[in-house]
């Protein structure tokens, strides 16, 4: 699993463990995972049928440190003279994963 240490490294922020926004990364890594479930159409981690593992690919993982640092980032409700845009690296790592398309 993503931890708030593994999100701090990839924002480059203090690792300070009882820092006054670990809350703030925590509801932003439970929406990035919630985002990533609801994208895959798939509990994350889901369970392998075969061994009966939980997996959690590292390009899922990479996927949802993305999302966390797009939400960081843009944390602010709105800016002037900004366009956001999805980001189409998470959709490149996480499409693989993707179930129930009907194809």
């Amino acid at each position: 699993m993503i931890t708030l240490t593994d999100i701090k490294q990839h924002l480059r922020l203090d690792l300070n463990p009882d820092s006054e926004t670990d809350p703030e990364l925590q509801r932003m890594l439970d929406a990035a995972m919630d985002h990533v479930s609801q994208y895959l159409n798939r509990p994350v981690p889901w369970t392998d049928e075969s061994s009966s593992e939980d997996v959690f690919p590292a390009s899922v993982q990479a996927a949802v440190l993305l999302i966390v640092g797009d939400l960081y980032e843009n944390r602010e409700g709105a800016t002037n003279g900004s366009v956001i845009t999805a980001n189409p690296t998470v959709e490149r790592l996480l499409h693989m994963y993707r179930v129930g398309l009907g194809v």
